[in-house]
């Protein structure tokens, strides 16, 4: 009797201790398939984010692979937010988009050294962040955005991972991305490189140019002529700078 007893508390205990496991399996998987489905809608969540306005803040709301996925993903996004971002701010820059008024150039005559420099500042920046852009829209990058073994799980998360960011839509979008910021980059150094010329003009000219009332003079029609023919293929890369960046900012 005694024998079966202590049998009976044997089995009882084996019993408990089995249904202990059993519920921590549960509840990991439980918990794995919650932490999925929150790893998932953040990444929907980041992939509908306008890029120019935005905010792509990091916050983590996973833990394990799923965070380091999550955390990929978001820096990812983040980045090229903050490149679109760089591109906007000097495109709207005061100092660049009024380059050209008559204040500026009374104020800088008659080398025009600050506007130089604003120019240069401003296309190496913004082409900086083109080449940022241009890497990260890269099938290459995203396939490599996150390390396998860094990874626990990293067969069952890297194809999890793919599966939301390495789809034939996302690599369509993001080629889209890069060729509207290739065309934008081509117009744009297009454009600053005319402000350039007119500020070298200018600069050439300068015994011949008479700043007065608002007003630009010049010596002779030729000279007038050639500053009226700059500004008029100015605003020809300006038209078409303005068309590329609604293209680009519609993506």
């Amino acid at each position: 009797m005694k024998k079966n007893k202590i049998l009976k508390k044997v089995v009882i205990s084996i019993l408990v201790i089995f249904s202990l496991f059993l519920a921590l399996i549960v509840y990991i998987a439980v918990k794995q398939i919650q932490e999925e489905k929150v790893l998932k809608q953040e990444i929907i969540n980041y992939s509908n984010k306008d890029l120019a306005t935005d905010n792509f803040s990091i916050t983590v709301k996973t833990s394990g692979d799923c965070a380091y996925v999550e955390e990929a993903v978001k820096k990812f996004y983040k980045e090229l937010s903050d490149d679109v971002k760089t591109i906007n701010l000097y495109l709207n820059n005061d100092k660049l988009t009024n380059i050209l008024s008559y204040e500026n150039l009374v104020k800088d005559k008659p080398n025009f050294t600050l506007s130089h420099s604003t120019v240069k500042i401003a296309r190496d920046k913004i082409n900086e962040s083109f080449d940022s852009i241009k890497r990260l829209s890269e099938e290459k990058t995203i396939k490599n955005l996150i390390d396998k073994d860094k990874l626990e799980d990293s067969d069952y998360y890297y194809d999890l991972y793919l599966s939301l960011m390495y789809t034939e839509k996302d690599l369509d979008a993001l080629k889209k991305l890069r060729k509207e910021m290739e065309n934008l980059s081509s117009n744009l150094n297009q454009f600053l490189d005319k402000v350039d010329e007119i500020l070298y003009f200018l600069e050439e000219n300068n015994s011949k140019v008479i700043y007065s009332n608002n007003m630009i003079y010049f010596a002779t029609d030729t000279q007038l002529n050639q500053y009226k023919q700059l500004l008029s293929e100015l605003d020809v890369l300006g038209n078409n700078l303005t068309s590329k960046e609604k293209d680009a900012t519609d993506i």
